[in-house]
């Protein structure tokens, strides 16, 4: 299998069971969309925050929501670099 694009190390920093709740987080938003009021981002962004925060009692999940909007400065823990 060919690494990412820009990846920092030949090794995935995600697992399978990450891709797996991304994708089990994705379909609790598309479910949710048909009965809210909220917009397609906001209602992806609630659903990840909230899967996030089931896996790490520590997860600040407004510090997440304030990250995803557009022209946030996000930083990872690889030097500062995007």
């Amino acid at each position: 299998m060919p690494r990412a694009f820009n990846s920092l190390s030949s090794r995935s920093k995600f697992a399978k069971r990450h891709y797996e709740c991304i994708a089990l987080a994705m379909q609790d938003a598309r479910f949710r969309l048909r009965s809210s009021s909220l917009d397609q981002w906001q209602c992806g962004i609630n659903c990840l925050a909230n899967m996030l925060a089931g896996d790490n009692g520590r997860f600040c999940r407004d510090r997440f929501i304030r990250a995803c909007e557009p022209g946030a400065n996000v930083r990872a823990r690889n030097g500062g670099m995007r």
